[in-house]
């Protein structure tokens, strides 16, 4: 006997099956599926009704055992919670009746109609080739026919051909309009001459109608597709017709023509069918029966829907990856990632990293609370992050109070060092309007550290197929790391490497304050502070600075500090001025213990 299983779930159709055997209905266990899946096990057929954490549904609640007299069993292996039905009272705990189809099953808000499925004794049968995916092509077996030859009439070849026309407006809308699935529904209607069509989707579970046309103009309230057909086109991935003239039986007078063509995605997976059924013989026929040619003819059109869907599909996709691309690119960028994906392969590349710190964080986060801390710096790095894609720099990450960004990659540029330092430069001028906005609550003006350095890093998704995270590895990272923490040290705004600064040109303005060695790099660096006006006094204060540098790499400390004297005389707020004194005033003591190369002791 052929079952059928409809599941509601709060009066509402969830799940659909056919079955002939023993079938248990029960919650999601630790080891199975999803809801609504079904489960082979030894003795029958096992569907997940309920997920893991509802209660209403036992682990094993329903079993439905068909019986040769037509009847159903129905046990309740549940030990607590009883099965109302629609015919036979309740079937109590540990408990089981006896019911004759059709009838209804109720658990909680779950509700279960078995019937008896008429359907899967009718005849069906498909074409011989099957369905093929968009973008696939086999070559014809046999050798084709012109129309010329195939058409017995001068009218039939004509007829042909508007079909042909007809399933080419199809293919066209498929390509470029919003209502290609209404297109196709209403060509099959009109071609074949089907009474009723529909673009069918099958979303994993149960099969949906979409853009449902007939030929009569409204469509009645209790149609539905067959199931029967679509689950054959489904599971074998061919087109499938059912017709009045492929039996004598006297149970199938009076049941219509049936055909379904499935729609394949690009890996092959029927994701839907297009679908229609006549119940009236055509003007120019008896038969209701739907033959094989019209069957073809409906395969094609359903071709067409595949490839719009397909189209949409990219579409979606090719949108998900700009918007993702977007938040780390500029959009010209992202607009170039999205044609050519390839670019964001691992790859080594020449790039400028940048690091920026935000100054005394913890401080004022402790004193504005979560919630104004979280608004405060999401404003800092909306205006951060601005900086950086203006001058088409590539957001790596934020952390915290931090973020870093990269130019030179996934496209080479030529002056990712100067563009780097511009971003910087803006990133500063930034502070002030920052500042303002939220002097009542920070009480204090906030700085920031940002250091920069140039070099060979490998580049790519430094993240995961879970979490993209495009960005640069390697020493050239690490170093630029280094080095904004050595803003606190030199107490500079910006600091950029030797690397960074040797590709320069005379419009970043620039002095070179030390030679360092930074925690866990022994190679040591030079460093330089990058302001974005270079007035008389700034241009007079780097002079004098560099000359005492000199001096104190000469070992003349004695000519240093009287230089450096005089300049913080001069220029009594420039910390690295200070610092250079304090170094020479040292190094006049320990004369012999002296390193011009400044050795950081922290991050």
């Amino acid at each position: 006997m052929n079952l059928s299983l409809h599941i509601y779930h709060q009066q509402q159709p969830v799940f659909s099956t056919r079955f002939t055997g023993p079938v248990e209905l029960g919650r999601q266990q630790a080891d199975e599926p999803p809801c609504y899946k079904r489960v082979e096990i030894k003795d029958g057929v096992r569907i997940i009704v309920a997920n893991q954490a509802e209660a209403t549904f036992s682990r094993r609640h329903v079993r439905l055992e068909p019986l040769a007299t037509g009847k159903v069993v129905v046990r309740n292996l549940s030990a607590a919670v009883p099965i109302a039905t629609d015919s036979a009272g309740v079937v109590g705990p540990n408990d089981c009746h006896e019911l004759t189809p059709p009838f209804v099953l109720v658990v909680g808000d779950r509700s279960m109609r078995i019937e008896i499925d008429e359907e899967a004794s009718s005849p069906m049968v498909s074409l011989a080739n099957m369905t093929l995916a968009p973008g696939q092509h086999k070559p014809p077996s046999t050798r084709i026919r012109p129309i010329a030859a195939a058409a017995a009439k001068e009218e039939d070849g004509e007829m042909l051909v508007q079909w042909l026309q007809a399933a080419m407006s199809v293919f066209q809308s498929a390509a470029s309009s919003p209502d290609f699935l209404q297109r196709a529904a209403q060509a099959v209607v009109e071609l074949v001459g089907l009474d009723t069509a529909s673009v069918v989707i099958w979303d994993g579970t149960i099969w949906n109608p979409q853009n449902v046309c007939t030929r009569r103009g409204s469509v009645s309230e209790s149609w539905q597709p067959s199931r029967t057909i679509l689950d054959a086109a489904r599971s074998e991935r061919r087109t499938f017709r059912r017709a009045t003239s492929l039996t004598s039986a006297a149970s199938l007078k009076g049941v219509e023509a049936l055909v379904a063509a499935p729609i394949l995605d690009s890996r092959g997976e029927v994701i839907g069918a297009l679908y229609g059924d006549r119940r009236q013989p055509a003007e120019d026929r008896d038969s209701v029966d739907i033959t094989q040619l019209e069957a073809m003819l409906v395969e094609l059109l359903a071709s067409g829907v595949a490839a719009g869907l397909a189209r949409l599909e990219q579409e979606r996709t090719a949108l998900a990856a700009r918007v993702r691309f977007e938040q780390f690119f500029t959009p010209e960028l992202a607009q170039q990632l999205e044609s050519h994906p390839d670019l964001l392969d691992g790859k080594d590349a020449e790039i400028t990293a940048l690091f920026c710190d935000v100054r005394g964080f913890s401080r004022i986060s402790e004193r504005l609370g979560a919630a104004r801390t979280f608004a405060w710096i999401c404003d800092v790095m909306e205006e951060f992050s601005e900086c950086i894609q203006r001058f088409n720099g590539v957001l790596v990450d934020y952390i915290g109070d931090e973020v870093i960004a990269m130019w030179g990659a996934p496209v080479a540029t030529t002056d990712h060092e100067t563009l780097a330092c511009q971003a910087a430069l803006e990133m500063v001028k930034k502070l002030s309007g920052l500042n303002e906005r939220w002097a009542n609550e920070l009480g204090e003006p906030v700085s920031i550290g940002v250091g920069i350095n140039s070099g060979l890093a490998r580049v790519g998704n430094t993240g995961s197929t879970r979490k993209f995270k495009y960005g640069p590895l390697g020493n050239t990272v690490n170093l630029a790391s280094r080095v904004q923490g050595a803003t606190k040290h030199l107490k500079s705004k910006i600091l950029i490497t030797g690397n960074t600064a040797a590709k320069l040109g005379p419009e970043i303005h620039r002095r070179r304050l030390s030679q360092v060695r930074v925690v866990n790099i022994e190679t040591p660096v030079d460093l330089y502070e990058i302001v974005a006006v270079a007035d008389e006094r700034w241009s007079d204060l780097r002079d004098r600075y560099e000359a005492a540098l000199q001096a104190m790499e000469r070992k003349e400390f004695f000519t240093a500090t009287k230089h450096l004297g005089n300049l913080v005389a001069d220029y009594p707020n420039d910390g690295p001025s200070q610092l250079l004194l304090a170094r020479a005033v040292n190094a006049l003591i320990s004369r012999d213990d002296f390193d011009h190369v400044w050795e950081l002791e922290s991050k």
